[in-house]
């Protein structure tokens, strides 16, 4: 807050691109931005929380890692994820604990929850690393394919985790898009120019049938 402070102070616009600023501490500070670019965090955790009610026919024993406690991010998508399994009555939460985005504290974090509910079937993670380390735990465990794993942004390592059956989903975020909408609007901006103050960008799920789908496209 105090960076973007001194921006306006010297009236140079601000774009906000991926995390959103928190508008509470943005009002106290009394900091304005012109727009934020990046992907509905809420809609992308509620598509997570759709796909594991489909997948598992609304019922699951289920664990969450958290992302680091206050960061708008991990809390939105958490909060459209609860939303969209609220509506599932058979899917029981037994554990729900930060691993601050890091995926060894994914697997530590998951590893001591597998020990104190081994009845466990589902897990969704707020981001990649810690699905991953989640990953490596169940692993660990024996129990590879055992436990469905869904995670958030699709990243390299979480396809190929997917495609081999270790991860279930995950949700992907375009970056190139915000970037072309961020530069865009910093162009307007410099011109005097009108800009929309929320752009967000696409989400999407990620599957092995989808990675097939994409596999299968780019073949012809």
């Amino acid at each position: 807050m105090p960076a973007l402070g001194k921006a306006n102070a010297a009236r140079i616009p601000i774009v906000v691109v991926d995390d959103e600023v928190d508008q509470v501490a943005a009002a106290q500070a009394g900091v304005h931005t012109e727009s934020y670019v990046g992907s509905d965090n809420v809609e992308g955790g509620r598509l997570a929380g759709q796909y594991l009610v489909q997948a598992s026919g609304g019922k699951a024993t289920l664990a969450i890692l958290e992302g680091i406690p206050g960061h708008e991010t991990g809390d939105s998508r958490l909060r459209g994820f609860r939303e969209a399994i609220g509506r599932a009555p058979g899917i029981k939460i037994v554990g729900s604990q930060t691993a601050n985005w890091e995926r060894d504290q994914g697997f530590t974090v998951f590893q001591n929850m597998l020990q104190a509910h081994p009845e466990l079937d589902a897990v969704f993670a707020c981001n990649d690393m810690m699905a991953l380390g989640a990953v490596e735990a169940i692993a660990a465990a024996g129990r590879t394919g055992k436990i469905r794993v869904i995670g958030f942004d699709a990243v390299d390592d979480a396809r190929k985790a997917i495609e081999t059956g270790a991860m279930a989903a995950s949700i992907a975020q375009f970056p190139s898009e915000m970037g072309r909408l961020a530069v865009e609007a910093a162009v307007k901006l410099v011109h005097g120019e009108k800009v929309p103050a929320d752009q967000r960008t696409k989400i999407g799920l990620v599957t092995r049938a989808s990675l097939l789908a994409e596999r299968n496209a780019a073949s012809r």
